[in-house]
Order: C-alpha cells, then structure tokens, then sequence
C-alpha cells in the first residue's frame, strides 16, 4: 500500500496492478492509464453499435473481440472482393489472433485505406490508432449499403415495371403517342429558315451582329430608338459606310430556290437611327468602363487611406501608452534605488556594530531576541485564543440571558426543538454506524492473497483442462472432416465406375460410339488428374505449414527454455544477494 500512495502522488496515471510469476509469487506490474485511449474507446464502441454492430455492447467479450469483430463486419459489409478468410470467433488462441489481424491489415491495404494500421497496434489495443480506422471502415460500409439499398430499390422497381403498369401510365403513354405527331408537325411548321447568309462574319459589335442575324432568316427586327444627341451625330456619318458595306454581304443560301428573295431595302431614318443606336451604344460602354475602373481605382484608395488613418491612430496611442509606462517605470526604478541605498547603508552600519561587539554577548543577545520574538508570537495567539473563547462565552451568555427572558412556553418549546434535533443527530449518527459496519463486511468479504492465489491455480487447472477438451474435440472434427472427403471421394470413385461400366456397353456397338467413349473416357482421366494435382498441391501446402508452425513450436520451446534458465539464475543471485546483505549487517554490529 505504501508502494501505490508514493506513485500515486508522483503520476496520477500510474497504477500497479498485483501479478503472480510462473512459481506463484506475487509482483507488481505498472500499468499507465491514458485519457484519451479511455475515450477513444468509448467513442469507438459507440460508434460500432450506431454503425449496427450490436456485439460491442455485450459487457462479457473482451475489447480485442469487439474491436476485431467490428473491422470483420464492416469490411463484409463493403463488399469488397479480396482473396483472404477473415472467419472471426470469440475467445482465439494468441497464433489465430495474430494470423487473423495481419489478414484484416493486408485487407485495409488493399482497401486503399488512408490511416495505417499495424498488427501489433491492434494486439495492443492501441485505441489512438485503431479509432480512425474504424470511424473510415464505418463510414464505408454505411455508404455502401446506402448504395445497395438504392441499386436494389431500382432494380426492384425495374422488376415492377417490366411485369406491370399503372392505368393512369398507359394513359399517359396513348396520350403522348397520339400527340407526338401533331407536336412534329407543328415544330416543322414553325422552323426557322434561312434566306441569306452573310460572305464575312467580321462585325465585333453585339447589336450589329443581331440585327444582321435576323435580317438572314427575313426578320426587320425591332427599330431602334429615335434618340439622337449632339455628341454622336459625327460619329453616325462615319457608320453608314459600314452598315452598307455589312448589307452588301448578304446573299442568297440556296441559288436555286424558287422563291423569289425578299429584298430589304432599308429607308434613311431606320438606318440613321440603327447607326445612332450602335454610336451610343459604344460610347456608353466606353464611357462606363473608364468611370468603373476610376470609381473602383478611388474606392481602393479611400479604403487604404482610412486603413493607414486607423494604424496611425492606433500606433499613436500605444506610443503615448508605452511613454507613460516608461515614466512610471523609471520613477519605481528611482525609488526603489533609493530604498535599495538606505538598506545597504544600514546593513554596513549593523556589520560594523557587529564586528565591535563581543562574540559571546552578540551570540547571548541573538538568543534574546529570538526568544522575544517566540514570546511575542506565543502572546498574540493566546490573545487571539482569549478574543475567540470570550466572544464564544459571550454568545452563550447572550442566548442563556434571551432564554430565560423567554416565558416557560417558549421554553418548554426551545427545549423540545433541541431535544428534537439531539434525536435526528443521534440516528444520524447511527445511520452512519450501519454504513461503515456494512462497509466493514464489504472489505472482510474480499479474498486475501491466499485466497486469490487458490483462485488462480483452480482457473489455471480449469483452463488446461478446457485447453485439452478443445484439443480432443479438435482432433475428432478433423477425423471426422478426413472421413467424410474419403467417402465424398469414394462415392464420386464410384458412381465414376458405373458410369464408365453403362458407357462402355452403349460404346461398344458401334465404330462411333467407340470413339465417343474413348474421347469421354480421356476427359475423365484428365479430370480425375487435375482433381489429383489440387489434393496434392493442398496436401503439400498442409505440410509446409505444419513444418513451419513445428519449427516456431520448436523456437518457443527453447526461449522458454532460456527463460527458466535465467530466472533460476536471476533467483540464486537474489539469495547469494540477500545473504551478503546479512553478512554486512552482522559485520556493521
């Protein structure tokens, strides 16, 4: 217990955990707690039961089991197609989990998982790593069975409408069929057709290039407005040559179509006023390009001017700010110079008197003045402690005095109250008795040491004996699965022969059916070879394995071996050591 007060006051995180070595001694193991692990895991829980993974709330599995368990689920819930068993059981043995793990990393690189995993991380449990693994698998599969259930929704719906329609469908279908040819014929109707089509499509102004447009298909289009000013009246007598030069491009699509082209003869007011109208309208965009580019030019210079405004007025402050700090600082500086002078000064003059005086009486003297002081502390608490115990006494004196100016009901009132409240206080009290009695009995029921240590080789004993019930019930599975693949084989053996047998009487009768049979019974040799290769092929593979696990059994063997080894010689030299320190010990005496 002394052990665990000093290292919890050290690292709050820190805990000792009490194990038993191979001999059944007791040692102590330091185990850290980390905060965030602790609610990465929370999280991660939570989030396996929200994804659907309902195991991960069953109290009894361990968080390994959850954890391997819900990266299993969620990769068979993404579909994804990956040539790896990842058959998951409760409980597995430390090879299985490790052989296990390292299958669902090699998967969540296929995957094209972003976060990397490594298998002993999750061995380890390490939750800062193991938790956005889970949180992107999650999201995957719950993307993923949105999507299927949409496919599947679709197909469904396909299904349905393969096989049958609603009424109000079939309406819908004879309608737009009857009106489909009626709708064609009024597109046709209404299709534009082109007249004339210009030479050159030189022309970089929009409205110009509209109005020629329409003029092609035979349209006059809208007239311009009959807006003329002053200032563009210049500016139409050098477009007219223009617009005519752009009139004179037209010409007919088709030469020899029997429609006679319509032709557009412009009268002077509507070619002066499209001409004024194409004039103002430059001289618009002219005008308002240059304004916009001024304005906006302006409006830049205006904001930095009140920015540069802004810091000067702020920079000004924290100058008169940082000059009165400067002035208070120095005037501290000063004074406090001048303290730090008369100090030394009268630490020189003690240090003078001091080296005048007597030793003997100086050393005298410092003992009376720090027994005056010890005086003077002692007498300012024990005059503290008279004030406090006066005011108690007066307080009493003053609630005795209005208790009997009271008259005998208010009396006989005051005093049942308080035999009242004596009542509570005393069942209080014994509530609290009940509590710590039960308390008591809690901590008597917990097992001792020994107890636990019993505890221990009973589990210990137990689990050998699961260990060897599950070996056999292994070993009879495997029997049994041998057995039935001899028989499977033999049956097919079997029927093969039966059918060779009915074949070679059917065969037999003619030149041709010979051929057949001899060409069907070159096909089940060559089966029968190739299914011979695949067993094999399995079986060599079975035996390279179990010669691997043999030499790793092998492997383990002797690092246990070397681990006994180094624990008896760690516990000779643990005694030669505790022997040597008595022999000091007896040596110091």
């Amino acid at each position: 217990m002394a052990n665990r007060d000093v290292f919890s006051k050290i690292l709050s995180n820190v805990k000792l955990a009490t194990r038993y070595d191979a001999e059944g001694r007791e040692i102590q193991v330091e185990r850290r707690e980390d905060t965030d692990a602790a609610a990465k895991e929370l999280d991660t829980f939570d989030m396996l039961v929200a994804a659907g993974y309902y195991r991960a709330r069953i109290k009894g599995l361990s968080a390994f089991d959850k954890v391997v368990g819900g990266m299993t689920w969620c990769i068979e819930c993404c579909d994804y197609d990956v040539d790896v068993d990842l058959l998951f059981h409760e409980n597995l043995t430390i090879g299985q989990k490790i052989a296990l793990v390292e299958k669902i990393v090699t998967v969540l690189i296929d995957m094209n998982c972003p976060h990397t995993l490594e298998p002993h991380q999750v061995q380890g449990l390490e939750f800062l790593a193991i938790h956005p693994v889970i949180q992107w698998l999650v999201k995957t599969s719950v993307a993923n069975r949105e999507e299927r259930g949409q496919r599947l929704k679709r197909f469904a719906i396909g299904q349905f409408h393969n096989d049958y329609q609603y009424k109000s469908d079939k309406d819908n279908l004879t309608k737009i069929r009857l009106a489909a040819v009626n709708i064609k014929t009024i597109q046709e109707l209404y299709t534009p057709k082109r007249q004339y089509e210009r030479k050159e499509a030189n022309s970089e102004d929009d409205a110009l290039r509209v109005r020629l447009t329409l003029l092609e298909y035979g349209e006059t289009g809208p007239m311009a407005k009959q807006s003329v000013e002053t200032k563009t009246a210049s500016s139409i007598e050098t477009l007219e040559p223009d617009l005519e030069q752009q009139l004179r491009q037209l010409s007919m699509v088709n030469g020899d179509v029997t429609v006679r082209p319509k032709r557009i003869d412009l009268d002077p007011k509507a070619k002066s006023a499209l001409q004024q109208h194409y004039a103002e309208f430059k001289l618009e965009m002219e005008t308002d390009a240059q304004e916009l580019k001024s304005h906006n030019q302006q409006k830049r210079l205006e904001a930095a001017k009140i920015a540069l405004e802004h810091k000067i007025k702020r920079y000004s402050k924290e100058n008169e700010q940082l000059a009165m700090s400067v002035e208070t600082q120095k005037q501290q500086t000063t004074e406090q110079e001048q303290k730090l002078q008369k100090l030394k000064a009268e630490l020189e003059a003690f240090k003078r008197t001091e080296a005048d005086a007597d030793p003997a009486l100086l050393g005298k003297v410092r003992g009376l003045l720090q027994q005056h002081d010890e005086l003077k502390k002692g007498e300012a608490e024990f005059k503290e402690s008279c004030r406090t115990d006066l005011a108690n006494l007066q307080q009493q004196i003053d609630e005795l005095e209005s208790f009997n100016a009271q008259d005998a009901e208010a009396q006989a009132a005051a005093i049942a109250s308080e035999q009242q409240r004596l009542q509570e206080l005393r069942l209080h009290l014994a509530k609290r008795n009940r509590g710590i009695v039960a308390i008591e009995r809690k901590l008597d029921a917990i097992p001792d040491r020994t107890e636990l240590a019993q505890y221990q080789r009973r589990f210990h004993e137990l689990y050998n004996e699961m260990s060897a019930k599950h070996l056999e019930t292994k070993q009879y599975y495997t029997l049994y699965n041998t057995l039935n693949d001899k028989k499977r084989y033999l049956e097919k053996e079997l029927s093969l022969l039966n059918s060779i047998c009915e074949a070679y009487n059917e065969g037999m009768l003619s030149p041709h059916g010979r051929e057949d049979f001899i060409r069907q019974f070159e096909t089940i040799v060559d089966g029968v070879k190739s299914a011979q290769d695949k067993v094999r092929h399995k079986y060599n593979e079975e035996r390279m394995r179990r010669d691997e696990l043999n030499e790793e059994l092998l492997g383990l063997l002797e690092l246990q071996r070397q681990y006994a080894a180094a624990i008896k010689q760690l516990t000779r030299e643990c005694q030669r050591c505790e022997q040597l320190q008595q022999h000091l010990k007896s040596i110091q005496k």
